[in-house]
Formats: structure tokens, sequence, C-alpha cells
């Protein structure tokens, strides 16, 4: 039966021999924490020699940030003689850091007297990197996730694009970044506005929108994603005047990342810009997330588009019965009015003829003229030529109140400087006068033979100023009790069509009407 105290150097040259090689960087310190040896990873990690370690300070292999921490948790172990576990960075022969798990357990004696600490280091610092790494491939696809979800779900324009630039800066670690974007008129062409993430927007308030010059024009012209390490050094940077690159007080640039925003027929909606101080801090990852979210964002800018031209549709829609009714209502209006304005016609057409055929002759070429101040009221569509008609104010009022004078008399005295009316202007201005004129005729100052009406207009800078006087008419009380809908329809078409206003001031002597409209609608 073999020995165990002859087998014991055996023993002892194989645990030597196993901690000469083994794979992670082994070591012993003395009771008071002094290297005594170190194992072969060891010193070739470290670049000391066996000869060296007895004289290797411990402290002078760590990094100065992590010093303090671990010369802390090191005493006390030494103190308390109880295992210690910790990570830290430790400096190689090369003088690079590398991050290492550190375990250190005490050797005791029969007596339980600490004779030595053993301790292994294990390099972490790649586990620690892919950790890192996953964890920000981690974040960086909860962040597209979200940011899919929420482009997917907003419709409102200016808070899509922000979300988009604010997700693109956290994605590509760009200091700044800004997305300009074009917005379509009504006619056809597009204005083009930006939202900015990372800087305050007077950075860029101050400058002109950028110009499809050789660095913005791949991002401009749809044509593909644009990265460079450093853009002052790029061959196309600075070639257009008149900045020859960036204008003074720019932002300062060096790694540059931009992206095309283009929709699924082609359209180049805008671009996505990013920008840092520092050269070199975009890569081709980033190059491929920004791809990624600029995609996405073409989807949430038609999304919204197709959603504010479905409420305009909307809006046009109810817009267009809303007109359809107030036409209904006015029809039933007008022609209400007629009857009351024709019938006024044959009693101050009798009172005033000599004979049954004066009465036919003077009734004849009244309701004649009515039916041409009618014809201007019409809307210019429903003419027989359906073409637009151009007039003047006098012309038109001179039709529209043609109706409702004497020939010969001095009911109506008109007055005002020519000033031309479109076909449009005519229209509304003409449902106005009429109103007026029809009000005149059953209530007001033409319903009495001694009645005048006194109208003048003048221009004053972007409007027109129209005054109706009535004078000679029944005694005026007041405002009438009760709104009509003629009342109701003129002040509409003033407000609404003529872009003014109409006022009343009902004095005793007649009332007293002035309209003011916009001379640019009246010529419309």
């Amino acid at each position: 039966m073999t020995n165990p105290e002859a087998r014991q150097p055996a023993l002892e040259a194989d645990f030597a021999a196993m901690a000469e090689n083994l794979p992670e960087l082994a070591w012993i310190a003395n009771p008071k924490g002094r290297l005594i040896w170190g194992n072969r990873r060891w010193r070739e990690y470290t670049g000391a020699s066996p000869d060296q370690i007895g004289n290797t300070d411990w402290r002078s292999l760590h990094d100065p940030a992590f010093l303090p921490h671990v010369t802390e948790r090191w005493v006390k172990a030494l103190a308390s003689g109880e295992p210690v576990e910790m990570t830290f960075p430790l400096k190689g022969a090369n003088g690079a850091y590398r991050m290492f798990l550190t375990r250190a357990e005490p050797l005791r004696n029969g007596a339980g007297a600490i004779t030595c600490w053993f301790g292994v280091n294990t390099d972490v610092g790649a586990l620690q990197a892919a950790t890192a790494a996953l964890a920000d491939q981690t974040r960086l696809l909860e962040t597209l996730n979200r940011t899919a979800a929420k482009v997917a779900a907003e419709l409102n324009l200016e808070q899509l694009v922000q979300m988009v630039v604010d997700a693109a800066v956290d994605l590509t670690g760009a200091q700044f970044g800004a997305f300009f974007y074009n917005v379509p008129k009504d006619a056809g062409e597009a204005y083009t506005l930006y939202s900015i993430s990372g800087v305050a927007r007077e950075n860029f308030s101050k400058f002109p929108m950028p110009r499809a010059t050789e660095v913005f024009q791949p991002t401009f012209h749809g044509t593909g994603v644009v990265r460079s390490p450093d853009i002052t050094k790029d061959p196309r940077y600075g070639k257009n005047a008149p900045y020859k690159g960036m204008p003074e007080g720019h932002l300062p640039v060096r790694s540059y990342l931009a992206a095309p925003v283009v929709s699924r027929q082609g359209e180049v909606m805008g671009g996505l810009f990013f920008g840092h101080p520092d050269a070199g801090r975009f890569t081709e990852h980033h190059e491929q997330l920004l791809a990624g979210l600029a995609a996405q964002a073409a989807i949430g800018i038609d999304n919204s588009r197709l959603y504010d031209k479905a409420q305009r549709e909307i809006a046009e829609r109810r817009q267009a019965e809303e007109d359809r009714l107030v036409i209904l209502r006015e029809l039933n209006h007008r022609v209400k009015n007629l009857f009351a304005v024709a019938t006024g016609m044959v009693g101050m057409t009798a009172r005033t003829s000599a004979s049954t055929a004066e009465m036919a002759e003077t009734l004849t070429g009244r309701l004649r003229a009515l039916a041409r101040a009618h014809e201007l009221i019409r809307s210019t569509i429903s003419s027989p030529s359906q073409q637009a008609r151009h007039t003047t104010l006098r012309v038109l009022v001179d039709s529209v109140l043609e109706a409702h004078a004497t020939p010969g008399g001095e009911q109506l005295r008109i007055a005002g400087p020519e000033i031309p009316v479109g076909p449009g202007g005519a229209t509304s201005l003409a449902l106005v006068l009429h109103e007026l004129a029809t009000n005149a005729a059953k209530y007001g100052a033409l319903s009495e033979p001694t009645g005048s009406v006194s109208v003048s207009w003048r221009a004053d800078d972007s409007k027109l100023i129209l005054t109706w006087a009535e004078r000679g008419g029944p005694t005026v009380s007041g405002p009438p009790s009760r709104k009509g809908f003629g009342a109701e329809l003129a002040r509409m078409s003033a407000r609404g069509q003529l872009g003014g206003d109409i006022e009343y001031s009902w004095k005793h002597g007649g009332v007293e009407i002035v309209l003011r409209a916009s001379l640019e609608r009246l010529a419309i």
C-alpha cells in the first residue's frame, strides 16, 4: 500500500504544474497581501519575470479610477480572513487595461492560521463587451419597435416628424439632427418645414434652408444614404457659394449621416440629417438603422397625408351640404321677396300711372330690370355661357337698383369711383344690394313716393367702403325686433365671401348702412 507521505512531493509537483498552466491568471500572496508567485499566464499578461514577482506592487497593475475601491475591499479581506470576489480592470504588458473577475481564497494551516492567499483572475472583458453589445442591440430594437408603433398610430404630421428625428438621434448617437420635410399645398407646390433634436431651434432658424448642393443632392433627390467620417474632408464639401462650406456660427459637424425619406410612389418627402463634432462616429450599422427609420417615416407621412386629405374631403362635403341648405333657404327667400317686390311695383306703378297702357309699359320695364338684376345674383356657373364675367361696381349697383327706381325721378342717388368687380364678387355683392333694396322697397324709403336712397362708395387702402343712406321713408323707431333671414344672409355674404362686415344705424329719419369689403375678394 502506498504511503501518503511518500506521495506528497508528487502531489505538490502536480498541483504546481496545474497552477502554472491554468488558462486564467493565477497568483499567490503572503498573509499580508504581497505577491510572491504568479503563473505563466499571469507573467505573460503583466510582463513580469519570475524574479520580478516578489518586487511587484500589485497596486501598479490597477486602473487608478478603480484602485481605491479595490484597495478597500482587499484590506478588509486581509483583516477578516474572508474570501473576496470583485471585478476590475488590470493593466497588461502593453499598457492596456482589460476587465477581470477576481476571486481570492485564504489558505490555512492545521492551526487555522492563514499561510497565504490564492487568487485567480478570469478575463471577462469580451463577455462584458458582448453583454453590453447585446443590451445595446436590445435597446435599439426596442426603440425601433416603439417608434414604428408610434409612427403608425400618429396622424399629426408635426408630432410624427419630431418623433422620428428624436428616435434617430437616439439610435445613431448623433449629437444633433434635423428632419427637413415637404408639405404640399393645394395648388400643387410644396414648402419645406423642419424639426430638430439635440439642440435649440435657434441653431437652425438663423440659416437658410439647405439646397441640393453636392453634399445634400443624394438626400434631396432620393438617390441614397450619405455617411461621411469627416464631412469637412469630403470631396463634395465646400463647393457652393456663398459659404463654401458651413456658414459662420453653424453647429460644428464632422461626422455626417443623412438619408432621404421616399414614399412608395417614389416622391422624396424630405431628408433626415445628423451630425457630430467628432470624426468617425457613425458606422455602417447606424446607416442601416437610419435607412430603416426613414422607411418608417415615409409610411407615417403617407398615412398622415391620407388622413388630412380624408378630413378635407369630409369638411368639403359638410360645407357643400351646408351651402346646399343655404341655397335652398335663399331660393325660398328670393321667391318670396320677388313676389313682394312685384306686388310693390304694381302698387307704386298704379299710383304714378295716368292710364292702363302707361302702367303696363312702366311695369313691364321694371320687371325686365328686375330680371337683369336677378341674372347678376345667380352664380356664374349657372350662366348660359358658363364663362367668368367682369363688371364694375357702378354697373352692378345700377343693374340691381334699376327695378326700384322711378323713371326720371330722384329716388336713387349713386356716386363713387370705378372699381372692378369679378364674377364671384358680383354675385356676393349683388345679394347684399338686392337685400337692402328689397327691404327699402318693402319697409323703408322706397316704400314711400317721397323716399330716396343714396348709395356712395370709396376705396380705402385694401377695403371698399359703401354707404347706403335712406331718407323720406317711414319713421324709424329702432332696429327690428327680429332679424330676418335676408339680413342674416347679407351679413354672411359680407363677412364670408367679401371679407368684410356690414353695420346698421337705425336713425329716426332713415336707416344708414355701411358695407366694408375686401377689394381683393371683390375682384375675384
